[in-house]
């Protein structure tokens, strides 16, 4: 037989027991609403604390841009919104090398309610180019080409097939390309590229937009289809001072170079011999020099061409390199006279220094060079060429109030 007065009571024990849950669920739902927003007002302070430590290491960046001895502390008020404590220590690095620390507060450093602190290693060249390849009137990089740091010209550059644009060293800020022509096809990309990620082409030439929302020969940048990797940042029409002309020819400082008491050669030589002394050394030749094949450079020093004229400056034929193996440890200037290629280095050449020539510089296949090209003119590079930023082995003067090289080596929050 049914037994009503039971069911009430199992009716009743249910209520209760889903009023519970139901309770138990709403003080839970309010917990996890109050938590939820805890969490994300602490993440998003967090954020601050963190850009704000970053904004710290520009500024130690900048400080050491204007003066290398700068250290720190310096303590900084950010808009209100928080605070950064920023100091440089050079302990355990090499020469240039320089290690920011930046602790970000928020809202403040007396009372932090998030603090996040990052370090970063950056080095800084004073004078010295801040591009790996720099002319002012133009850039040709032809096929299986690398070039390992930044590009800049104040004419077009073309890029050739399987061009590889790479950081200057691991964890450097390096590697893109940049022209300050308004012309069309500034940049003009006829093979495939291949980049970094975090990197940018920069022209000053015209738009897509402006030319109908298409990617043609009248843009900034002609054939970004062609661009395999690394995903850059493309800006067209830019005027920022990231497109900014580069200046002088020359970053060298030739009266101070003068005064280092040169060996000076005044008659046109062609050295054929197997092994050149540049026995730490400025080598002056007033009317040009050519270096034969197999020539084998001992030391370090400078070869210098102030004058003359013909077909090549100054001429590197095949297979030279440091006595003992390696890159030659020289810089390779013109300065003057009146010659149809400045610079001319042919293949399989091995150097570490600066490139630097008043009209045109070229490097044809198999040439390894690290410290950077400059160019008052133009600049070719054959196939095979690879080109790394890096001090250069044997120091030439450099002008003074010159532009600074400024490359990020490492990045990390502590």
């Amino acid at each position: 037989m049914l037994n009503i007065k039971d069911e009430k009571g199992i009716a009743l024990v249910l209520a209760l027991i889903l009023m519970l849950v139901l309770s138990v669920l709403a003080v839970a739902m309010v917990f996890l609403n109050t938590s939820e927003t805890k969490f994300l007002v602490k993440e998003r302070l967090s954020d601050s604390a963190l850009y704000i430590a970053d904004g710290g290491v520009e500024y130690g960046i900048n400080e050491l841009q204007n003066d290398t001895s700068y250290r720190g502390p310096t303590a900084y008020s950010v808009a209100n919104v928080g605070e950064f404590s920023v100091s440089v220590s050079t302990q355990g690095q090499p020469a240039n090398h320089y290690v920011i620390t930046s602790i970000g507060y928020v809202p403040d450093a007396a009372n932090p309610r998030e603090t996040r602190t990052v370090t970063s290693i950056v080095n800084i060249v004073q004078g010295t180019p801040p591009f790996a390849v720099g002319a002012k009137e133009g850039i040709s990089a032809a096929s299986n080409t690398t070039i390992y740091g930044d590009i800049r010209s104040d004419g077009q550059i073309v890029i050739g097939n399987n061009v590889f644009i790479e950081p200057s060293s691991a964890g450097a800020s390096d590697g893109s390309i940049y022209t300050s022509t308004g012309m069309a096809s500034g940049v003009s990309i006829t093979g495939n590229l291949y980049m970094r990620p975090g990197r940018e082409i920069k022209s000053r030439g015209p738009t897509n937009a402006s030319q109908g929302g298409v990617d043609n020969e009248f843009t900034g940048i002609y054939q970004e289809s062609k661009i395999k990797s690394g995903d850059p940042l493309i800006v067209e029409g830019d005027t920022s001072s990231d497109t900014n002309p580069i200046g002088s020819f020359s970053s060298v400082d030739f009266t101070a170079l003068d005064a280092m008491t040169p060996v000076i050669y005044t008659t046109p030589v062609v050295f054929t011999g197997d092994e050149f002394d540049l026995n730490s050394q400025v080598h002056k030749f007033e009317q040009g020099v050519e270096f034969a094949s197999n020539v084998k450079f001992k030391g370090e020093g400078t070869i210098w061409v102030s004058g003359g004229s013909g077909t090549y400056g100054l001429e590197l034929k095949s297979n030279v390199e440091a006595l003992g193996g390696g890159p030659a440890n020289m810089n390779l200037i013109v300065s003057g006279g009146d010659w149809e290629t400045d610079i001319m280095i042919h293949q399989n050449v091995d150097i570490n220094g600066l490139i630097s020539g008043v009209t045109k510089v070229a490097a044809n296949s198999n040439v390894e060079i690290t410290g950077m090209i400059e160019s008052g003119g133009t600049i070719e590079l054959s196939s095979n060429v690879e080109i790394r930023w890096g001090e250069i082995g044997f120091q030439v003067p450099l002008k003074e109030g010159g532009t600074q090289a400024t490359i990020v080596r490492s990045w990390q929050e502590l």
